[in-house]
């Protein structure tokens, strides 16, 4: 059990996140199980709404696959965007932090598999005791510290209102950098993002535009994907369509619907394309 294995520890502690240590309201004490020596590393938050769109949540995990490999990648613990960003740094270094919004009783019981390979990988941390249930003010006291504790942060969606805004609000305020994806004009889900960026927030497409950013270069080159000629034609055009149902890629690319099936699906494998629901895909 993850709660057998807790670790507490107050501001003396050599191991207490020195991101903290002057920040008003910080906790004199917090409680942590896993890998206890991310907190001394580089940092950057990767944060979004429950209702995140199934395309950003693939991009979103995929930078944050790519970007684990330099950062220790910090996060909440729901469903949307704070998965998608445990689930990238998970399959790249590891090296992710989930903090939770309560004590160690607020788990959330719905993740708790997820949970359990961060204890093994990464690390979880809570800011309250152990029997501290979660209110409606913990959420801001969390993306805020969540903010403090990184070195930026990156948000994969968010609406007019949500709580990865309020993370980018306190980075903001601590002169640290904010990364957001961009959306396609009146796209719901999205509206917040596109507001980040208007305001000064950095578009990004992919892991190099947070990476640059701190000056840092990747110099690995990945192995080039080899594709069939028809996974070729049907990439071509769902990357002009920016969505498109399988009908209309059927019909754009000449691939007969019954062979598109098993080109979609070879495009999902390949990290090139997702489904979005009633057959319909868009690129990553």
């Amino acid at each position: 059990m993850i709660t057998e294995r807790i670790v507490e520890m107050d501001k003396t502690s050599p191991l207490y996140p020195k991101e903290w240590q002057d920040v008003s309201g910080a906790p004199e004490k917090i409680w942590a199980v896993g890998n206890i020596r991310l907190l001394a590393a580089r940092k950057i938050a990767v944060v979004g709404a429950r209702t995140t769109p199934v395309g950003a949540l693939k991009l979103g995990s995929n930078i944050a696959r790519e970007i684990s490999e330099t950062f220790t990648v910090v996060t909440g613990t729901a469903d949307g965007g704070d998965c998608a960003a445990i689930e990238g740094a998970l399959s790249g270094s590891g090296n992710v932090i989930c903090v939770l919004a309560g004590g160690f009783s607020a788990l959330p019981q719905g993740n708790m598999s997820l949970m359990e390979k961060v204890e093994k990988k990464g690390l979880i941390i809570a800011m309250h005791p152990y029997d501290t249930p979660v209110r409606a003010f913990s959420y801001e006291y969390r993306n805020k510290m969540l903010a403090y504790l990184s070195e930026g942060v990156l948000v994969l969606g968010a609406a007019e209102k949500s709580g990865a805004l309020i993370t980018a609000k306190y980075a903001r305020k601590a002169g640290k950098r904010v990364f957001a994806l961009p959306y396609a004009p009146n796209t719901f889900a999205g509206v917040g993002c596109n507001a980040l960026i208007k305001s000064g927030a950095a578009l990004t497409e992919n892991a190099a535009d947070v990476l640059t950013a701190f000056g840092i270069e990747k110099t690995e080159q990945k192995p080039k994907l080899v594709l069939t000629a028809d996974e070729e034609k049907v990439l071509t055009v769902l990357r002009e369509l920016s969505e498109a149902h399988a009908s209309e890629l059927a019909q754009k690319t000449g691939v007969p619907i019954f062979k598109l099936r098993a080109v979609l699906s070879a495009l999902e494998v390949k990290g090139l394309a997702v489904s979005v629901g009633g057959n319909s895909y868009k690129p990553v």
